[in-house]
């Protein structure tokens, strides 16, 4: 199935099933065509996002990463009520993840939650709320602390993330979680990490990925450093993930849009209307996959901002998030 929505006060009725991949199609063109949702946006909304810290990184990694861990603090309050929270878990030498159990006996669903922070920030801790709410709405949650550059850069966060699914899948019953019942998610950076493990592996070695959640992640690297030529703090990051060779942009396991698959899991494509760095990239995606005739959602959500997946005081986030616990219900 293939689904598009564009929210402001409400969200588009799905057309008829068989009218859906070709529409999907042609909105997911007129929409990069157009390179930008319109600016509709509910006056909570407005106020909320008025009162929140604006994010924008500048300087060297060295200071974005001080930047984010402050920023941070505040879309972390207020955590949900789950089971338990398993900090520090060794999955490997040199790789570490909090886990995050639900409530009830289970057998629960699974979700390898991958942070965003331009592969080179962000941490399972500043994250954790955002890893929470999945393990809130009943998925033993495994938030990904992946290695990050320029200590480590390309292909070492992708290979963390490829041998955390075939962790999670083995090691999963240890919180009565069900390994054979898997979604890999992220936001940003991580929705790139989370698209290249599938696109990356063998169809039969990612049998048990039920789904993939991309939120306004980037996908094509080049085309990332083209649209913001003038952002100095997203070109550090862009450059600092492939140690400088910009030459790896080409390579569709830093830019999976390069080469995408058909028989992917349903993907789950969440946008924000006004998100230069990203939205881009995530409507291209929609169109490669009606290309291919692998399923999805695609979820633009109008006049929000790029992070806004931790903004959970936005009417945005609850119909984003209502929409995810849906399709994760319908798929996993």
């Amino acid at each position: 199935m293939t689904r598009m929505s564009l929210r402001s006060s409400g969200l588009l009725d799905a057309p008829p099933r068989g009218a859906l991949l070709l529409q999907a199609s042609r909105c997911a063109s007129a929409f990069a065509q157009a390179g930008k949702i319109p600016r509709m946006i509910s006056e909570h909304d407005r106020q909320v996002l008025a009162g929140l810290p604006v994010w924008n990184p500048a300087g060297d990694i060295v200071a974005q990463r001080r930047a984010w861990e402050e920023l941070a603090k505040v879309y972390n309050r207020d955590l949900p009520t789950i089971g338990d929270l398993q900090k520090n878990v060794e999955l490997r030498a040199g790789l570490r993840a909090d886990v995050a159990v639900p409530k009830g006996a289970g057998p629960h669903p699974v979700v390898i939650y991958l942070h965003g922070g331009g592969w080179a920030f962000g941490s399972p801790t500043s994250f954790r709320k955002l890893g929470m709410q999945f393990a809130e709405a009943g998925y033993l949650t495994v938030i990904l602390g992946y290695r990050l550059a320029p200590e480590h850069p390309f292909p070492a966060a992708l290979d963390d993330v490829m041998f955390a699914v075939g962790w999670a899948a083995e090691n999963a019953r240890r919180w009565n979680g069900d390994g054979a019942r898997i979604a890999i998610g992220g936001d940003s950076a991580g929705a790139n990490l989370a698209l290249s493990a599938i696109t990356a592996r063998a169809p039969q070695s990612r049998a048990g990925v039920r789904a993939a959640l991309l939120f306004y992640g980037a996908f094509d690297l080049a085309a990332t450093a083209e649209r913001n030529r003038a952002h100095a703090g997203l070109q550090e990051q862009l450059s600092t993930y492939v140690a400088g060779d910009t030459a790896l942009f080409g390579d569709p396991r830093v830019s999976p849009l390069k080469a995408v698959p058909p028989n992917l899991p349903p993907c789950f494509i969440v946008g924000a209307g006004d998100d230069a760095w990203c939205l881009a990239d995530s409507l291209s995606l929609a169109q490669a996959l009606s290309a291919v005739g692998s399923p999805y959602e695609l979820h633009v959500m109008e006049g929000i901002p790029h992070g806004f997946m931790q903004m959970s005081t936005l009417d945005a986030w609850r119909a984003a998030t209502r929409l995810l616990w849906e399709f994760m219900a319908r798929n996993m």
